[in-house]
């Protein structure tokens, strides 16, 4: 057994290279739901995904403080689909990243969770606030 090339990887994947949209870039692949797409299999840098991550992470945290919060259904219905929109963004954004930055702005948004979560002395929550992402860049340590 050995490791595969990164050649071979994208070939098995479903590959990235050219002749793909825009003369180059990714494959494209069918969806049944929607026809064909890009391919993100092994198309995204390593910094697109922590950044994609971090955005997801956004979502998901402001979903479930809405949740919390007891908001409208369409409110929640609302955040769920922001939950994609921030997955995109930070994807987009991580494309001009590197690793660090994108790690950064991954413990950016771990650290504005923190910072929007309310404990009390016995380490219940008591209050959680929705997050903007991407995070604004002034201060936001960790929590309350």
């Amino acid at each position: 057994m050995r490791d595969l090339t990164t050649t071979e990887l994208n070939e098995v994947s479903g590959g990235c290279g050219g002749g793909g949209w825009s003369g180059g870039g990714c494959q494209p692949s069918y969806n049944p739901c929607g026809g064909y797409q890009p391919s993100w299999n092994s198309c995204v840098s390593s910094a697109g995904m922590i950044a994609a991550y971090a955005g997801y992470l956004a979502g998901e945290y402001n979903v479930t403080a809405d949740i919390y919060n007891h908001a409208s259904c369409s409110t929640i219905q609302s955040a769920v689909c922001n939950v994609y929109a921030d997955v995109k963004e930070g994807y987009t954004l991580g494309q001009s990243m590197t690793v660090c930055q994108a790690t950064t702005l991954l413990n950016n948004v771990v650290a504005s969770i923190h910072a929007a979560v309310t404990l009390n002395g016995c380490g219940q929550v008591t209050a959680m606030n929705t997050i903007t992402f991407p995070p604004s860049s002034g201060g936001g340590g960790f929590g309350s």
